[in-house]
């Protein structure tokens, strides 16, 4: 009876059947890779949370502008300077801007072409570190 002998393999095909996962060290690169690659993104990416928050409450202050200034067209007088009580508003309560924060109020005198003052409302958000004012960021007078 012949007994057949199993083939041995070639040197390659046992080197690679004993090395069939990843080294210590080539785990330690793509880990790397990845904390450099979060280290780069993570920065760029809370940049563009404040910028969207700022742009909110810039919109929201624009919205909130037009309303005291319908409220003046209505009623021939403006409410009380820093008051949200006789705007009439979607949501109850003063208007909170993305940072949690009550938007501020007040009214100026904008020039005409034809020489004469307007009085327009100007509402503004104080902002993440409450140190903006009616020209920061956050105004209904930015563009």
């Amino acid at each position: 009876m012949l007994i057949r002998q199993p083939k041995a393999s070639p040197p390659r095909m046992q080197e690679w059947r004993r090395r069939s996962g990843f080294t210590l060290m080539e785990l330690l690169v793509v880990v790397a890779i990845l904390v450099i690659l979060v280290g780069v993104a993570t920065p760029m990416y809370l940049s563009y949370l404040e910028n969207s928050k700022i742009s909110v409450a810039r919109s929201t202050a624009k919205t909130l502008a037009s309303a005291i200034d319908n409220f003046y067209i209505q009623h021939s007088t403006f409410p009380p300077e820093n008051t949200w009580d006789a705007i009439p508003l979607r949501d109850p309560g003063p208007p909170l801007d993305p940072w949690n924060k009550v938007f501020h109020w007040t009214i100026i005198e904008q020039a005409m072409p034809d020489g004469n003052a307007l009085p327009k409302a100007v509402v503004w958000s104080t902002g993440p570190n409450g140190n903006w004012g009616p020209d920061g960021p956050c105004s209904s007078l930015t563009r």
